[in-house]
């Protein structure tokens, strides 16, 4: 018993499509890491890269919190961060600190400032009428050479300074992110694109 399944009219004359045809189908935007889905934050939270990007207001406080308890406050801030804001508001406030840090290093490496022990409070030359003097007797006002420390306080402020500029910059990217999401709702996904000869029942 040899049986041959039959095969229709239809099967037999379907084509693939012609070059213009496949051509004119648009490529559908690709939005992977975006999910647009009504959550706690409200009908229009966007979630970019799996969070949430937040807002201004929580960036500027979660750099604040960071900044103000320094080291401490950027580890609480960073682990507990739930969106885009609170991270790089994190990551902010430990770039200012990192600049403080940097500012205080480099001050401390410029010595002690001379004993005031004048009448007036000011410091008192030991001979006010001598001129004369040889320029090896007199003190040197500030040495030219860079410490140590102030070549550390250097770099964390360049450490710092990229670290606040990059998560400012992420943070920007990650609303403009949000912003064209949100000015695009659909994204084109509701539309098929049939070609010709095709019912729209056999799109899919």
């Amino acid at each position: 018993m040899s049986a041959r399944p039959e095969r229709s009219d239809s099967e037999k004359d379907e084509q693939p499509p012609s070059y213009e045809q496949a051509a004119a189908d648009a490529a559908p935007p690709y939005w992977e890491t975006t999910i647009l889905a009504p959550g706690l934050g409200g009908l229009d939270e966007v979630y970019v890269d799996g969070m949430p990007v937040g807002s201004v207001f929580s960036f500027i406080w979660n750099g604040m919190i960071s900044t103000s308890f320094q080291l401490v406050g950027f580890l609480l801030t960073y682990l507990l961060h739930s969106t885009h804001a609170a991270k790089n508001g994190s990551r902010a406030g430990l770039g200012i600190t990192l600049i403080q840090y940097g500012f205080y290093m480099k001050d401390s490496g410029s010595g002690d400032a001379p004993v005031m022990s004048g009448p007036d409070g000011y410091a008192a030359p030991p001979d006010p009428n001598s001129h004369d003097f040889n320029a090896g007797d007199v003190t040197d006002g500030g040495s030219t050479t860079i410490t140590g420390s102030e070549w550390m306080g250097y770099v964390l402020m360049v450490v710092g300074w990229f670290i606040l500029i990059k998560s400012v910059a992420e943070f920007l990217k990650a609303r403009r992110h949000e912003q064209l999401v949100l000015q695009s709702p659909d994204r084109g996904l509701a539309v098929p694109i049939v070609a010709e000869g095709e019912s729209p029942e056999r799109v899919v």
